[in-house]
């Protein structure tokens, strides 16, 4: 019996970590912005491996006081945000967070980072999995496009 219940241990412990290496981080970036800045916004691609869809439901960072997932909607010709409680990632497919749709939502700085700094920001998921992802400060997504006016996306 104590054999048992040391081998589920075992393997409760282990089962964590495995879950958390299902979901795959790509192309991670912050929109550099002036030092007075009081909000930005974090991008990336979340690739589900696993076979069981799994979702984003919270993120934090010590480089700020708040950290949400946010949705660009269009409400009356008029594009606002708003709080998005989860994202899902279907198994086996992706999700992307980019500007003029969904994006983490960094708010309260504790100083603005500057470009080319990476900021640590950690991605929480539903089933209680925790992820550090290391978010590159630059000017635009790689292999944007230079000339299109993004001032208006988060």
């Amino acid at each position: 019996m104590l054999r048992s219940l040391a081998c589920g241990l075992l393997l409760a412990l282990f089962a964590a970590p495995a879950l958390a290496e299902q979901i795959v981080v790509e192309s991670p970036w912050i929109r550099a912005a002036p030092p007075s800045a009081r909000m930005l916004a974090g991008y990336a691609v979340l690739h589900n491996r696993g076979e069981a869809e799994r979702a984003l439901v919270g993120a934090s960072s010590t480089r700020f006081g708040l950290v949400e997932i946010h949705e660009t909607v269009e409400v009356d010709g008029i594009a606002r945000m708003r709080e998005v409680p989860r994202l899902s990632i279907p198994a086996g497919e992706s999700t992307s967070l980019e500007p003029g749709g969904r994006h983490l939502m960094l708010m309260r700085p504790t100083s603005v980072p500057a470009e080319g700094e990476q900021v640590e920001i950690v991605l929480r998921f539903d089933d209680g999995s925790e992820q550090p992802v290391a978010f590159e400060v630059r000017r635009e997504a790689v292999g944007s496009d230079e000339g299109h006016d993004h001032h208006h996306d988060h």
